[in-house]
């Protein structure tokens, strides 16, 4: 009996422990796909801005408010004082992809180059629509079969560009203004969150998590961090946005639960991890 009640023993305690450190491993795999998440979406946005067109609206050291890009599209051809966009199909023949609809207040964007300078001129949108199956105008993209055979997004707009005509054919992006931010949950937990305009309702919607938790503010859960094309870093907020040319972005988060088996250096017992993410930006003339 007492070498049963010895064995028995040993047996809990390596049960034990490797139930520790099952928990301990799956911790530690949520922890980083937490993190991950988040710094993978993040930078898919902050990529495509365009600081020289100002599309950073607000940088601050816990958040940033931009445009971002919720359409991108050639012009297929003209309506009275507005455009007619490619539809989109799956493939490489597609000349149009949207990420949501496009809505009343959004803001399309007209390559217009010329013999000095390309540039990106911005027009309200002031009404949306459909235009009926057809062909493009003959100086606008080629469409394919099952492409010809769908409707299109027509766009009105609320000033009319200098030479309307002149826009069949270009590329545009339409943009939304968005706003990343670390913000504490109805949980108590710290989240990162977005939050997009509405043009209804004239303000932003309720922010909604993208990833998390994180720590909080104080300990450093989200940080932006924005250098200039020499790399000195600029005081948030920052005052002219225009002079950012890299953002630093830093996550910080810690297990659920307390690390019993692999250990950990923090105070609280459990484990911390920490990513880096260097965002480039293009587009900055």
């Amino acid at each position: 009996m007492v070498v049963a009640g010895v064995v028995l023993a040993l047996i809990t305690t390596i049960g034990v422990r490797q139930q520790r450190l099952f928990l301990d491993l799956a911790d530690g795999v949520a922890l980083a796909g937490q993190i991950r998440e988040a710094a993978t979406i993040l930078p898919i946005d902050l990529r495509g801005v365009s600081v020289a067109s100002s599309d950073i609206r607000e940088a601050r050291d816990t958040s940033i408010e931009l445009r971002a890009t919720i359409a991108s599209a050639v012009v297929c051809d003209t309506v009275t004082n507005g455009l007619v966009l490619a539809p989109t199909i799956a493939g490489a023949e597609s000349y149009a992809s949207y990420l949501t609809a496009i809505d009343v207040g959004d803001t399309v964007w007209v390559f217009t180059p010329s013999d000095s300078l390309d540039d990106w001129r911005p027009i309200g949108v002031g009404s949306v629509g459909t235009s009926p199956p057809r062909q493009c105008a003959p100086s606008g993209p080629r469409l394919a079969d099952s492409a010809r055979a769908l409707s299109r997004v027509s766009i009105g707009l609320t000033s009319r560009p200098p030479s309307l005509a002149a826009a069949i054919g270009m590329p545009v992006r339409v943009t939304r203004p968005l706003r990343y931010s670390l913000y504490r949950a109805s949980d108590g937990a710290w989240y990162v969150g977005e939050k997009d305009w509405s043009t209804s309702m004239a303000r932003f919607n309720t922010i909604q998590p993208v990833s998390g938790p994180f720590l909080s503010a104080a300990l450093g859960g989200l940080t932006f961090m924005y250098l200039d094309s020499t790399g000195v870093e600029l005081p948030t907020p920052v005052s002219d946005p225009r002079a950012v040319a890299v953002i630093r972005l830093l996550f910080r988060s810690q297990t659920e639960h307390v690390a019993r088996v692999l250990g950990s250096t923090a105070t609280t017992g459990k484990k911390l991890d920490t990513s880096v993410v260097t965002v480039l930006l293009h587009n900055r003339r």
